[in-house]
């Protein structure tokens, strides 16, 4: 979606609409890492953590783009054509859109669509009515006025960068910079000539001279005569580009401009910057921490004229860990358990206010500094439940961390605790992984500190530490998670490296291990027909409203529906769904996919996130699939999903993946303990004609029974709620659209001893 947003510089101001109707989805991109930046007419366009947005010079007014929009996401490369008036926005699969000024847009998947090995895009450059990008193979032409590919000059090289230039085309490749004369066949790459061996990564032109980026650390300039002169020698040198009688060059925190005399002036930037652009007067820094940043040159000096332009955003799109806290905000940790995957993710907690549409960001720069460790891969974070603003956060590798009103106050690793939080290595402060930390209802918070002799620590409300010992555990390598389930056993979730589960009948006394009784099941499911799975991992667990245990491994889903016959035989259940084909036959319920979250919302459905195959919505046993949601069918932008967390007030389920975040409003909510004028809501409502998504009824009690009337008493339509919600579809018995006008609905508890009516209107 495009979505405006006025600008003043005390504050970031956006205006979003408060209904979300069942079925719609909404995205929640990054805008912070600004790498490039397009000049065009009174907007600057911002390429930012692989997504766009744009800011107007004139009425500071943002505009965020994303996929509800345009055609894709993770963009890599953007150019505006003045001549089309058009903003070029190439992605990484290769899709291309066309962005016009009019807020039009034009997708051409011909690239991507195309059946090569590698397409991968270097670099794309607007000259004219063209668009050259360049590629690992050589040049493609795009005709911005067409709107269709022209040429594609094979070269066999990987290529950089590509500039027209009087009679003759040059490209900069990994084997040197090449040239051709634009009056013979530049698809025949033998009539490409080598001018120098350099690996050139941009090119500019400025009075009869192109200027060449060489290897990042030098600029030269190349008359018509083929003469090269050296410019600037200075490492990290980030572009070139030419704008009206001056080249433009930069490097992290310095600006260079040559003008057509030859001479060069210099300005130290206090933002590092990954891209700078010049706009008369004005420069225009990307930077990585701050978004857009406007300097100003007054009197031969830079001058910062406003703080850093971002939209409110998450900072980065790591969605690992995410949760509803106490205080109706969804709470994120984006770091992971790195077993398999050896990135160390930089420090992120985020916090999202969805009521009011406004993100916190968590402050991690000085973390490093104020612990001598790494600030990376936090990858559980938890807000005390008698405390708002107080959070705990578990990293993955240096211990545990302590946050009061969004600042960091305290720091818990082996040595900080005397060895209660303690490290793989014992002569280390490093290796301290703290996978989970999460507060009970009497803000005791509980820890997985794993890999070491003792894996539960339990910090109490009074601040003493306990050490829950079980000899079973000592040492795993993976615990990953715990529950608590309705009966007070504690289950532990062993990831992988011996994958399996731990139960402990904890007998009531959680902190007294003495007289639990345990077991513990490894490597191996066996389900209720006798067949044997090998599970390499496990990575969800997750009890039900009927206090089942559903678990996700990399083979498939399994159920555990008795818990206590499943303590002495270790039999795994897989729901089995008819074929319905006439055979009898049945088929285990999402077998051998790989199960990576679960998550259930207030009508016991059952969402599951696999590792490449999207999103799925079970119903309550399982046996019907209602979605299955992927990056074909829906807004997901990616199959590989991280995170579910259902917020049950709104029926809202956030999904984390790993390319970001979304969310898709669904039709279950909690249910209300008892129906009550007051709290039962329509909306939306009045409702008009054309309107054709779904007219909820929230605030009801769970199997709550609807009928729909119209004034006449007739009945039109009639159902039982999902948890607290009833959804109508504006239409009769017959399926026929109802006309406009007044429109009774009439609720009876599940057992018809209360009733509660209002009222629809469906407005002309």
């Amino acid at each position: 979606m495009v979505k405006k947003i006025i600008v003043t510089f005390i504050a970031i101001l956006s205006f979003t609409g408060i209904f979300a109707g069942i079925g719609d989805w909404s995205l929640y991109p990054s805008y912070h890492n600004a790498k490039h930046c397009e000049v065009a007419g009174d907007k600057v366009y911002v390429l930012a953590s692989g997504a766009l947005y744009s800011y107007n010079k004139k009425d500071n007014e943002l505009m965020t783009y994303d996929k509800t929009f345009l055609n894709d996401i993770e963009i890599t490369n953007i150019a505006y054509s003045k001549s089309q008036k058009a903003l070029v926005i190439v992605y990484k699969n290769a899709n291309i859109d066309i962005l016009y000024d009019d807020e039009s847009i034009y997708n051409i998947p011909d690239f991507m669509n195309k059946l090569m090995p590698n397409k991968t895009i270097n670099n794309l450059e607007v000259q004219g009515n063209n668009a050259y990008i360049s590629t690992e193979f050589g040049i493609i032409v795009l005709n911005l006025e067409k709107l269709e590919f022209t040429n594609t000059y094979y070269l066999d090289t990987n290529t950089y960068c590509c500039y027209l230039f009087k009679d003759k085309m040059y490209t900069g490749t990994d084997k040197g910079l090449y040239s051709c004369d634009t009056t013979k066949n530049l698809l025949d790459k033998n009539n490409w000539e080598q001018v120098n061996n350099s690996i050139i990564y941009k090119i500019a032109e400025l009075d009869n001279k192109l200027y060449l980026l060489e290897n990042h650390d030098k600029i030269k300039s190349l008359d018509s005569d083929g003469n090269i002169k050296d410019i600037i020698n200075s490492d990290k040198i980030q572009t070139i580009y030419s704008y009206k009688d001056k080249i433009i060059t930069t490097r992290e925190k310095r600006l260079y401009i040559i003008s057509s005399d030859g001479k060069i002036k210099s300005y130290k930037i206090e933002n590092s910057s990954n891209y700078m652009a010049l706009d008369e007067n004005t420069v225009w820094i990307c930077s990585s921490e701050n978004g857009l940043v406007e300097y100003k040159i007054e009197e031969n000096v830079l001058k910062e004229s406003k703080e850093g332009i971002t939209p409110n955003s998450p900072v980065r799109n790591y969605f690992e860990f995410t949760k509803i806290t106490n205080n109706d905000k969804l709470l994120i940790a984006g770091g992971n358990l790195n077993y398999l995957d050896l990135t160390f993710y930089e420090g992120t907690i985020m916090e999202y206010d969805y009521n009011n549409d406004k993100w916190f960001n968590f402050p991690s720069k000085n973390i490093k500094d104020l612990t001598g460790h790494r600030y990376v891969n936090i990858c559980t974070v938890d807000e005390d439940p008698n405390e708002p603003g107080h959070y705990f956060a578990g990293s993955f590798g240096y211990g545990i961390y302590e946050f009061r009103n969004g600042e960091f106050v305290a720091h818990y690793n082996n040595k900080t605790t005397n060895d209660t939080i303690s490290s793989v290595v014992p002569s280390s402060s490093s290796y301290v992984r703290v996978p989970v930390v999460r507060f009970d209802k009497e803000s005791n918070l509980w820890c997985i500190n794993t890999g070491v002799k003792d894996i539960l620590k339990v910090k109490k409300n009074t601040g003493e530490w306990l050490i829950l010992n079980y000899k079973d555990v000592e040492h795993a390598e993976t615990v990953s998670d715990y529950i608590i389930d309705s009966r007070g056993w504690l289950w532990m979730v062993l990831m992988q490296n011996d994958a399996g589960l731990f139960c402990a009948k904890t007998k009531n006394t959680l902190f007294d291990t003495s007289d639990d009784e345990t077991q513990i099941w490894k490597n191996h499911v066996t389900n209720q027909d006798g067949i044997s799975y090998d599970v390499y991992q496990i990575y969800a667990f997750k009890e039900d409203k009927n206090g089942h245990l559903w678990v996700g491994t990399n083979t498939g889903l399994f159920v555990i529906d008795n818990p206590e016959q499943f303590f002495k035989d270790g039999i795994f259940k897989q729901v089995k769904v008819p074929r319905n084909d006439g055979s009898g036959l049945a088929d285990y319920l999402m077998n051998g996919l790989c199960i990576k979250v679960i998550a259930v919302d207030d009508a016991n459905r059952k969402w599951i996130g696999t590792d490449d195959s999207g999103i799925y919505l079970l119903s309550e046993d399982g046996l019907e699939t209602i979605h299955h949601f992927t990056t074909e069918n829906s807004l997901l932008p990616s199959n590989n999903i991280t995170s579910i967390t259902v917020n049950n007030s709104n029926g809202e389920v956030f999904i984390g993946t790993n390319k970001g975040l979304a969310s898709f409003t669904s039709d279950a909510v909690t249910p209300a303990e008892k129906l009550e004028k007051e709290n039962i809501h329509v909306y939306p409502n009045p409702v008009r004609a054309d309107y054709s998504g779904s007219i909820s009824i929230v605030g009801i009690t769970g199997d709550c029974n609807v009928k729909i009337t119209d004034t006449g008493g007739y009945l039109i339509n009639e159902g039982v709620s999902n948890g607290g919600m009833y959804n109508w579809n504006g239409r009769n018995m017959r399926g026929e659209k109802v006309s406009s006008g007044i429109y009774y609905v009439l609720m009876y508890d599940q057992y018809g001893n209360e009733s509660i009516a209002t009222k629809i209107l469906i407005t002309k």
